[in-house]
């Protein structure tokens, strides 16, 4: 329950070992970057003057933003080709990071390594379809058996006449049979295929534009047939299957030439993959660098628990070469927020997600996972309590939690299941039926008026919590002005509890209000109009930026009058937390109602199962966004800002294999 303390870490280096410290720091992915220009500038930064730190110093007014940006397209083609060719699988791994190495000097070897293999490959690639190109002569001259002692290329190379193999549909074929009389050609059926008829045609070559015309019509296709080869039907095909052997041959000398290359390459490809999305991602980070004629400078916000570790690393690695610097965040006059990051234990941290939904906590403020993921429970329970039905909550979310990996809703799953699985009890409810198991405090249907009034009292409970917790922020933000005199602050709170008794007198005890407390209220009001004043009066504040008009009032009068509404609005808002365990019931009656009304028994358990399954899908969404609004609108707005940055260390985006 808690934000994790974090300090400011400063790197200040050589240019050339850039690179190299910012693998470092991605691989550690504990390093939060900032804007290293602007916290050089910023009024709260100081560099010792040591011996150690006079060329950092000599080089502070001279330092601007990295602005160079690599184009690693090139590189990435040729590793993607590869490992394309060799079907190697693209995986980041870390043993290929971890070793000492210069990028610039290890992607020299690839172009040599590219030329030699992609040399091979699309020589294979050129045999493939020069061998399929031969098989599909092979499938057209088998067409010209009726020419079987002919000489193909006599057919071919014909001085006066065109010969041409076509493939056309059998219903165009009939077309061209019943206008023969007007072909200038001979046109000769050689066989059938599915529904394509294959045709010989010759035509006088003066005669093949008008020729051309006519089959343009009939969308034909023009089988090709070997025109550098000579010889009979047979003796082509034997030429053809003897050169298909060869090329077959060729391409298996090649393809053992290919699995050579890839016993040599194929780890230096693993580290190429590696290193290249290593390196595309220092150059993203590049750009909250600065940098000097010599030095590069570079700063992020560390979790406390992982300060020395990156620290040791560094100076193991890198000895005197850098400088360290190591500043609190909780030093006068920091100009820049840190960002959060949230440390719950395992049982409400999936509950960050939906915290994290209304806003990131700041990281001067209370973190409310804790407390949200108590009183979501409650609320969804309270208003979806059923054994059976919990329990199915339940199994689906170990499933995704466990066995699909889905960690968040998983978790939130199985943890409302198991609070609708206990309210279940409380309440008696098995699936919707009160019959089954005896109600251990409470059935909602038969107190009704019991039910809405707990809900009311409990959503006063939590609205009194909130302000608690409203408090407690303030405070630890010294603010007085909110803490003190604010809606949300003590006065606020004060108000509130006074205006609880109150109505509490009136519609319960029936005793008249007494006017004391008329007065407290209306001074506890008029504290809340003038906090401005009060506050800086307390802390004999000389700022006097802010200037009160009567406008200024006017405007604060209008927000006291939203803060009354909102008090009874707010309390009242949580009936329906009571109004939803009554509809939970009211449903399970309507569709055991409907399932009396069926004649047979499988008709009564069919509308008992689907009504059990509209009511777990349907109704436990809805519940789960009221619990939502009643958390988000009643509560948050009470204690709540989530205006903080979200803590997002330079790390590797893809998973990194170890």
């Amino acid at each position: 329950m808690s934000v994790e303390k974090m300090q400011i870490m400063g790197i200040i280096g050589k240019k050339n070992l850039l690179n190299k410290v910012l693998r470092l720091v991605i691989l550690n992915r504990s390093m939060h970057m900032i804007n290293a220009l602007s916290r050089v500038n910023s009024t709260d930064f100081f560099l010792p003057p040591t011996e150690k730190n006079i060329e950092a110093l000599e080089e502070e007014p001279f330092l601007k933003p990295y602005s160079q940006k690599r184009d690693f397209t090139q590189d990435e083609g040729m590793l993607k080709l590869l490992q394309n060719i060799f079907d190697i699988e693209p995986q980041i791994r870390r043993e290929f990071l971890d070793q000492d190495y210069d990028y610039d000097d290890f992607v020299k070897q690839f172009p040599d390594i590219y030329a030699k293999i992609r040399s091979t490959a699309d020589e294979i690639e050129q045999k493939s379809r020069l061998i399929e190109k031969k098989r599909e002569y092979i499938n057209n001259i088998k067409y010209l058996s009726i020419f079987n002692n002919l000489d193909i290329s006599r057919l071919i190379y014909m001085k006066y006449l065109v010969f041409r193999l076509i493939k056309i549909s059998k219903e165009n074929y009939d077309k061209l049979k019943k206008n023969y009389e007007n072909i200038p050609a001979v046109i000769l059926k050689v066989a059938v295929e599915g529904k394509y008829v294959i045709v010989v045609s010759i035509t006088p070559k003066t005669l093949e534009e008008t020729l051309e015309k006519i089959f343009s019509s009939l969308n034909y296709t023009i089988l090709p047939i070997p025109k550098e080869i000579r010889g009979t039907v047979i003796e082509v095909t034997d030429q053809l299957t003897k050169s298909i052997e060869e090329d077959q041959k060729l391409i298996e000398s090649l393809k053992k030439s290919l699995e050579d290359y890839r016993g040599k390459y194929e780890d230096e490809l693993k580290k190429g993959y590696s290193r290249l999305e290593m390196e595309k991602k220092i150059e993203d980070f590049k750009s909250e660098i600065a940098i000097g004629n010599k030095l590069f400078f570079m700063f992020g916000f560390v979790p406390i628990g992982n300060i020395s570790q990156l620290k040791r690393k560094l100076e193991k690695y890198f000895g005197d070469q850098l400088i360290i610097l190591v500043d609190d965040v909780n030093k006068p006059g920091l100009s820049i927020t840190p960002p959060t990051k949230l440390n719950n234990m395992k049982l409400f941290s999936p509950f960050e997600t939906l915290v994290k939904m209304y806003g990131t906590p700041d990281y001067r403020e209370k973190d409310p996972t804790v407390f949200f993921g108590l009183t979501y429970m409650f609320l969804f329970g309270a208003m979806f309590g059923d054994v059976g039905q919990g329990l199915v909550l339940l199994v689906c979310g170990l499933l995704l939690e466990f066995i699909w990996k889905k960690t968040n809703l998983g978790g939130i799953l199985s943890r409302i299941g198991l609070s609708s699985i206990i309210f279940g009890f409380l309440y008696g409810s098995v699936f919707g039926s009160e019959e089954i198991l005896p109600a251990l405090f409470i059935r909602p249907m038969a107190n009704i008026n019991d039910i809405l009034i707990m809900s009311v009292i409990f959503g006063v409970i939590l609205l009194l919590s909130s302000y608690v917790y409203s408090i407690i922020n303030f405070s630890q933000e010294r603010n007085i002005e909110e803490g003190l005199f604010g809606r949300n602050g003590l006065v606020g709170l004060s108000f509130y509890l006074i205006l609880l008794y109150n109505i509490f007198q009136i519609f319960i005890a029936k005793h008249n209000i007494l006017p004391v407390y008329i007065l407290i209220m209306i001074g506890l009001l008029l504290l809340m109009l003038f906090r401005v004043p009060l506050s800086q009066m307390l802390t004999h504040s000389n700022n006097h930026s802010r200037e009160f008009s009567i406008n200024h009032y006017i405007e604060e009068g209008f927000g006291i009058i939203e803060t009354l509404l909102s008090m009874l609005s707010n309390t009242i808002s949580f009936l329906r937390v009571g109004a939803f365990a009554l509809n939970h019931v009211g449903l399970y009656i309507a569709f055991l109602t409907l399932a009396r009304m069926m004649s047979t028994s499988w008709g009564n358990w069919t509308v008992l199962i689907l009504g059990n399954i509209i009511i777990l899908t349907l109704e436990a969404l809805i519940v789960f966004i009221q619990a939502l609004r009643l958390e988000y609108y009643e509560l948050f707005t009470k204690y709540y800002r989530g205006d903080g940055i979200e803590y997002t260390p330079v790390k590797m985006n893809k998973n990194i294999s170890f």
